[in-house]
């Protein structure tokens, strides 16, 4: 059989085909950061509630949660909360679990919300560097790894050079994000880089 080099299995491919036991501990997974992210909407819906004259529009639209199996080849679960997306407008706090990678954190805006929050956010810059937010940097606002195309933290940008990063595109994207090695810590740190992003959106 000439194709048998793309269908033969390595040594360590065939363990994992043969066992059983790794699919069924990656679903036990999945369905734990399922039940971690039902327990954040509850809290996160708490937090927002000073918000609900503001963003009445979008706190409308009930919190999804879903999931998927290949972001950039990778396991992830996604919980929206608010959900507002229209093709010139979007107004999103997304809360990603990315297996082998990361949980993160990320406000996304575009159209009239970006333009309602853009000084806001421009005169935040001095709160973002000291909390550790990451800033878009790629064109392509639909991918959420950090890689140094993607983003970087905002601490490595001049101060004189965040509104012409800011003007480079068409949306904002801020974003924290947690190492899963610090799993059991996750749900307070969540919940704490929520409230950061309030924060930032807030009138002070």
């Amino acid at each position: 059989m000439r194709n048998i080099a793309k269908i033969g299995l390595s040594a360590e491919e065939l363990r994992l085909v043969t066992d059983p036991s790794f699919i069924l501990t990656k679903n036990a997974i999945i369905e734990k950061v399922f039940d971690m992210f039902g327990e954040l909407t509850l809290r996160m819906q708490q937090a927002v509630k000073p918000f609900s004259y503001e963003w009445n529009e979008v706190l409308e639209i009930s919190p999804k949660i879903s999931r998927g199996e290949n972001y950039l080849g990778l396991p992830f679960v996604i919980l929206d909360y608010p959900r507002y997306f229209r093709p010139h407008d979007i107004f999103a706090i997304r809360t990603m679990f990315w297996w082998g990678n990361f949980m993160s954190i990320t406000v996304h805006l575009k159209g009239n919300y970006r333009e309602h929050y853009h000084q806001r956010i421009i005169e935040e810059f001095p709160n973002l560097c000291e909390q550790g937010f990451y800033t878009a940097v790629g064109m392509d606002e639909w991918e959420h790894h950090f890689g140094e195309d993607n983003y970087i933290p905002v601490s490595l940008i001049e101060p004189d050079e965040w509104l012409e990063l800011y003007d480079a595109r068409n949306f904002t994207k801020l974003a924290v994000k947690f190492p899963l090695e610090e799993w059991n810590k996750l749900p307070e740190r969540l919940i704490a880089g929520y409230i950061s992003i309030l924060d930032v959106l807030s009138n002070k």
